[in-house]
């Protein structure tokens, strides 16, 4: 029990020393991969099928749905093009 405890008061240091361009970070990464995700299961799309049609791989498409992948404007501009939504708004 006492390691438990341990580990979350290490775990609460760590998000208060975090920086808060990079928790904000995150919180967009987050949210273009739910947007993303969500985007394919409405179109009934799998990754396989998407990362053939924006001519990427498959685990391109992976790394993308975890919400830790740092895009760039031009990845996000093709995501959006080919499925014809916005996955975020400025």
């Amino acid at each position: 029990m006492k390691q438990a405890t341990t580990a979350a008061k290490l775990f609460d240091q760590i998000v208060a020393d975090t920086p808060p361009e990079l928790k904000k970070q995150l919180d967009m990464s987050f949210a273009i991969a739910d947007k993303l995700d969500a985007t394919l299961k409405e179109r009934g799309m799998n990754q396989k099928e998407f990362a053939h049609m924006i001519g990427h791989t498959q685990a391109e498409v992976s790394r993308w749905l975890s919400g830790t992948h740092n895009f760039t404007l031009a990845t996000l501009a093709k995501i959006s093009v080919a499925l014809g939504v916005n996955l975020f708004t400025v």
